[in-house]
């Protein structure tokens, strides 16, 4: 996949990812997660429709305490300093540093974000979906980016596909709905790429659903109706059309029984 920055915050997104590949073996499980997996998830199924946003940091999810530890060497081998438990930083002059955030899942189900210890590491945010998350399979994606000066770099990372990537998101929302507006704007995006891309793969539209599929659809059916009222209790995105999101929701997402 060829990509190019347009932005420093592309760019810094980009070393970010490329840090956390070198820093893993091939065979190491992870995902990129958050801002950036909906950006590649836009490269690999474009829409014009998308409501892209721009990320600084790097969300790397991991789930073995073998594998955090080795990820924490790799990036320290590349001169990142842990600047907290799961988050690492690499100056660069004087421009913003590239900054990773480790995550682990957490076998229950209490919502959001929590703090996990891990010996060694230390202090480790974790999230429960995460788990299910990591169960599902990946797209491994050869990346070949180019930075605003015309250098390039080659990595090759893992993602979640596009329904696991809705699921993710939705959980974010739920847990912070009232302090951003960014999980909408993402969500918003990977419903325009299940709009315009029929063939992914996609259960979310199945009535008998488990687990964090049935808690995801919810959700989303909860914000459906709420985001087409004349005012929310929510922020929303600048341009983001409020009547095509719930429209969309419903007809790809079942509601729950």
């Amino acid at each position: 996949m060829h990509v190019v920055a347009v932005s420093r915050a592309d760019e810094l997104g980009y070393l970010g990812q490329r840090a956390v590949a070198y820093a893993l073996e091939p065979e190491d499980d992870h995902r990129i997660i958050g801002g950036h997996m909906v950006r590649l998830l836009l490269e690999v199924y474009p829409t014009s429709r998308a409501l892209p946003r721009s990320t600084l940091d790097a969300d790397a999810a991991v789930g073995d305490i073998e594998v955090i530890g080795s990820l924490s060497k790799g990036l320290e081998s590349q001169e990142f300093v842990k600047a907290g438990g799961n988050v690492f930083r690499k100056d660069v002059g004087e421009h913003q540093p590239i900054e990773v955030n480790v995550l682990m899942p957490r076998l229950d189900h209490s919502s959001g974000m929590r703090p996990r210890a891990v010996p060694g590491i230390g202090q480790v945010d974790s999230l429960p979906e995460l788990h299910w998350a990591l169960i599902c399979d990946p797209l491994i994606l050869d990346v070949a980016a180019v930075l605003r000066d015309g250098s390039r770099l080659t990595y090759t990372i893992r993602i979640p596909d596009l329904e696991t990537a809705v699921v993710l998101k939705a959980h974010a929302w739920s847990a912070r709905r009232m302090r951003t507006d960014k999980d909408l704007a993402d969500l918003s995006t990977l419903f325009e790429i299940r709009h315009a891309h029929e063939d992914v793969r996609w259960r979310l539209d199945e009535p008998d659903m488990r687990s964090f599929r049935k808690d995801s659809a919810e959700t989303l059916h909860d914000l459906a109706g709420a985001i087409t009222r004349r005012s929310t209790a929510f922020p929303i995105p600048e341009g983001l059309d409020r009547k095509r999101l719930a429209a969309l929701i419903h007809r790809y997402v079942a509601r729950a029984t």
